[in-house]
């Protein structure tokens, strides 16, 4: 590629043009994994399994190993009689199961005649490669002290929390902590394969820095990034010793294959050509090491230690730095994740908010482009493009729409893919004359055709790149060695046609957004409107199954109350007692005014009862209720209120606030079975338009927020969503009708307030109301009325009738003394248990299932038992019998009645249970 470079500083000089890599080239003519000598400081010994390891080839100084013997003694010689017959028989075992791959050679320790060596083996094309390093008296404590250097540098690495830039310092100290390299960097690739030092850590005294420094491609050509990716740490002792050649057995070279070359591609000796050597001259590098920085299976850096005197890092520092390498190499998805990861947020809400105008929209096109959320938001873009055929739709600054089809052509020419990118389409796309507002580009086809897509934008970033010298590299004349850059100063240069590069995560949402439309929006239109109508038919039929349920368990009730009257009307007149039927008429005209009550509730969640608003104390009426909400949370649950001083007068139903306060302390005491803390709080609000503009039902102005907060079970978000649905409830049948919120919110609604649900799974609740204040004066408070009274029955028997329907206890209560039985009653499962404790005599428990109060019929016949083993029972509920009780599964002595019942079927029942 050609470069418009802007020299600061240094005279400009010629950069080389666009082209093939010439570095590579010349490499390529005496590849780098075959040098035929090896570094001095090792040994290199060479074993044919297939000949009972024998030695067949040797590094010149394989003498070290024996303390005398010249390499080519040593040739043909089985490897037991150098290396023992222990090591050889282990060595074989090894390549025999397939356990010596180069990537992670087998390493040991061995003595021999000629000293202490550590050792690597490795296998390659067939053969076992044997390198031994001599060991050094230092070796063994400096291991131990980068063993416990290495602890220490992988705890800053994990306790960094910052990006990419600050683990990176945190490694490269690290590893110039534990190898002693004077200068240690980290040098990361970009997609040109191009270097750039992301960090330095070196002596005080070396004035040269490359931090920030790029470097191009061709300083480590592609044959050695191939080598780097799979040989993953190399080191230099000293850059001026003479390499040693390699002595082969004369039955080395095969007929077929003359001149057989040694292949060093995982050997740790392997010597360096003369340009990389002679690099580090001009550097004033001596000794030196390379590790390789993996990343998903690719090549993504190097970690580079420098030396300005000869420096051989022990075994063990070196197993160390490859250690803290990859401890940096695992952590680099982390950091980089972090630096996007707000821009990705941002744009996966922008992506779910198109997606669901996609779901409504009538046609692909007004689908990306006429909502609130258009493609051209995602991606921080300048413009966007929708192509169907021979027709464009532009979206903000884009190429002309001529242009955009004659990309799109060279695109259908590209490889099958189904998602394009560049962020240099100058140099992909020719006669491209569009980079200012179109350097890159992002294409994802949307049919098979790839007729139809979708391109992004995006503009021309210019920007500086320091590079560390002439990023060009000059060439002899003639000849065909590379003259290594003299210069390592800032070479500054201003490059062109790029754009930002597009992200691992904007592709993965482009081709999440072609998904949605392929196979939700192009090919299911139709089907998607036949589903949305079965959904809402499901969720209509759902609504009034819940609403038929709820009407039927208190209808029942009241019918038993209606009926029961009758029949009793029925039997005195035969009996000619009429004077008695006024109290059964009225009985009957009590059960019609509550099915009016019922209605009046219907009304309230469907904001349509008549309500009673006048000015309102809320401190005073919550202190008023606080005894019968503790009373009614029970001993297990802390109630505390927190009323505000000065707080404002509310407009609002006195009577149906403190219905909707009961209903929701009941419903936070039910969340919390095993105890907890129940708080109503009262407290001025003032709500201002941005407040409105973010909640469309919310007119500004001041209120009075009451809130009920429990430190409960909580709901997730899918209850929150319903939990104002009428007749929607998470209790079991016999436990909730599911009216309780759905009244709470039509009352707020209806005074021109309105409620709000905050809860969190595991946290608890909090149901606020907001009601308008109002400027009006508080009118006294009217007596209330008193306890229902209990009635002693005679010694011959005693039934506890209990009941919420006040006539439905009276007509059980006058079969039951017609039967010539004592009769108590209670309202409620506290009231009725309290009476159990005491040492009255009950011969039966006539009960609901569905009670207020905090215990259920069920639970109270099973409380009753525990104290009065024995005690018979019968449940009377107008739930079906089976999810009432438990599924039918009732204990010996205890039965059950649907309501409404008649009361001669009654009297049966009970005279068949007390025979």
């Amino acid at each position: 590629m050609t470069f418009q470079a802007r020299p600061r500083g240094l005279p400009a000089q010629k950069l080389l043009p666009s082209g093939p890599d010439r570095a590579d080239t010349l490499c390529a003519q005496e590849p780098i994994h075959i040098p035929g000598s090896i570094q001095p400081h090792g040994v290199l010994l060479v074993a044919d399994p297939s000949r009972a390891m024998a030695i067949v080839a040797a590094s010149q100084n394989a003498g070290l190993v024996s303390g005398d013997s010249q390499s080519n003694t040593l040739l043909g010689v089985p490897l037991a009689e150098v290396l023992g017959e222990e090591f050889t028989a282990t060595l074989m075992d090894l390549a025999a199961a397939g356990e010596l791959p180069g990537e992670t050679p087998w390493e040991t320790a061995l003595g021999l005649p000629g000293g202490a060596f550590e050792i690597m083996s490795h296998i390659q094309d067939g053969m076992v490669l044997i390198e031994l390093e001599p060991v050094a008296p230092t070796d063994e404590p400096d291991a131990l002290a980068a063993a416990r250097t290495l602890q220490r540098a992988i705890a800053r690495l994990r306790a960094s929390g910052g990006g990419l830039r600050e683990l990176a310092q945190v490694a490269v100290q690290g590893i110039r902590q534990l190898t002693g390299y004077e200068r240690v960097l980290i040098y990361r690739f970009d997609q040109d394969w191009h270097g750039q030092t992301l960090a330095e850590d070196k002596v005080d005294d070396w004035e040269q820095s490359l931090a920030g420094l790029h470097f191009p491609s061709s300083d480590i050509p592609a044959q050695a990034r191939e080598l780097y990716r799979r040989s993953l740490i190399r080191w230099v002792p000293s850059r001026d010793a003479v390499p040693v050649p390699l002595h082969k057995d004369p039955s080395w070279d095969l007929p077929e294959t003359p001149e057989r070359p040694i292949d060093l591609s995982f050997s740790r000796l392997r010597s360096l050509s003369p340009v990389h050597l002679q690099y580090h001259r001009n550097m004033g590098v001596d000794g030196s090491m390379s590790l390789s920085i993996l990343h998903e299976g690719q090549l993504w850096g190097l970690m580079v230690c420098h030396h300005r005197r000869p420096h051989r890092p022990s075994p063990g520092q070196r197993a160390a730095a490859a250690a803290l390498t990859d401890a940096f190499a695992l952590r680099i998805g982390g950091a980089v994740q972090r630096g996007v990861e707000q821009a990705r947020r941002a744009d996966l809400q922008r992506l779910a908010e198109l997606m669901a105008h996609m779901a409504e929209a009538d046609g692909v096109s007004a689908a990306l482009t006429a909502g609130s959320v258009t493609i051209a938001s995602l991606f921080g873009c300048m413009g966007a493009a929708v192509v169907r055929g021979d027709t464009v739709e532009l979206l903000g600054t884009a190429p002309p729409a001529k242009d955009v089809l004659r990309l799109t052509a060279w695109l259908c020419t590209q490889a099958g893919q189904d998602l394009f990118h560049s962020d240099h389409l100058g140099a992909e796309f020719q006669d491209w004359p569009h980079a200012g507002i179109a350097s890159g580009v992002l294409a994802v086809f949307l049919n098979a055709e790839r007729s139809d897509l979708i391109l992004w934008f995006r503009p021309e970033e210019p920007y500086l790149v320091n590079w560390g010298g002439n990023p060009g590299k000059a060439v002899e004349p003639g000849q065909t060695s590379i003259l290594p850059r003299l210069s390592f100063e800032r070479w500054v240069e201003e490059r062109h046609g790029y754009a930002r590069p597009w992200e691992d995560w904007e592709l993965e949402i482009a081709a999440s957004l072609r998904h949605a439309i392929t196979e939700v929006v192009i090919r299911s239109l139709t089907r998607i409107a036949e589903l949305s109508e079965r959904l809402r038919q499901s969720q209509k039929m759902e609504a009034v199954g819940q609403l038929t349920g709820g009407l039927a368990h208190d209808f029942n009730n009241l019918l038993t109350g209606i009926v029961g009257s009758l029949d009793l009307i029925r039997n005195r007149v035969a009996q000619g007692r009429v004077t008695e039927l006024d109290r059964y008429l009225g009985a009957a005209t009590a059960s019609a005014n509550r099915a009016a009550a019922l209605t009046h509730r219907l009304l309230a969640f469907s904001r349509r009862q008549t309500l009673d608003p006048k000015p309102t104390d809320v401190n005073r009426l919550v202190t008023s209720m606080e005894d019968l909400i503790r009373r009614t949370a029970g001993p297990a649950i802390h109630v505390e209120t927190v009323m505000s001083g000065g707080l404002w007068t509310t407009l609002c139903d006195a009577n149906q606030l403190e219905n909707a306060l009961l209903n929701l302390s009941i419903n936070a005491r039910d969340a919390m079975p095993d105890g907890g803390r129940l708080t109503i709080e009262a407290v001025n609000a003032r709500l201002d338009d941005a407040y409105a503009r973010k909640h469309h039902d919310v007119m500004p102005g001041q209120y009075v927020a009451v809130s009920v907060t429990d430190t409960g079970a909580g709901m997730p978000p899918e209850v929150v969503a319903r939990a104002f649905d009428p007749f929607f409830t998470t209790k079991p049948l016999g436990e909730g009708t599911g009216l309780g919120l759905s009244m709470v919110y039509g009352f707020a609604k209806q005074s021109n307030g309105y409620v709000r649900i905050y809860s969190e799974v595991g946290q608890g609740t909090t149901v606020r109301i907001y009601l308008p204040r109002s400027m009006g004066q508080v009118e006294p408070d009217q007596e209330g009325e008193g306890p229902f009274p209990l009635a002693a029955g005679p010694e011959g028997g005693t039934v506890l009738v209990v009941d919420d329907e006040p006539v439905v206890r009276m007509l059980v209560g006058e079969v039951l003394r017609d039967m010539g039985y004592g009769v108590v009653e209670a309202s409620d499962g506290i009231q009725a248990a309290k009476l159990l404790e005491g040492g009255r005599r009950i011969d039966l428990l006539v009960t609901d299932v569905g009670l207020p109060g905090g215990m259920n019929g069920r639970q109270l016949a099973d409380a009753a038992r525990t104290k009065r083993p024995g005690l018979k029972v019968l449940f009377i509920t107008g739930y079906a019998e089976n999810a009432a009780i438990g599924n039918g599964l009732l204990e010996p002595g205890m039965q059950v009645m649907t309501k409404p019942f008649a009361m001669d079927s009654l009297a049966s029942k009970i005279r068949s249970i007390l025979v």
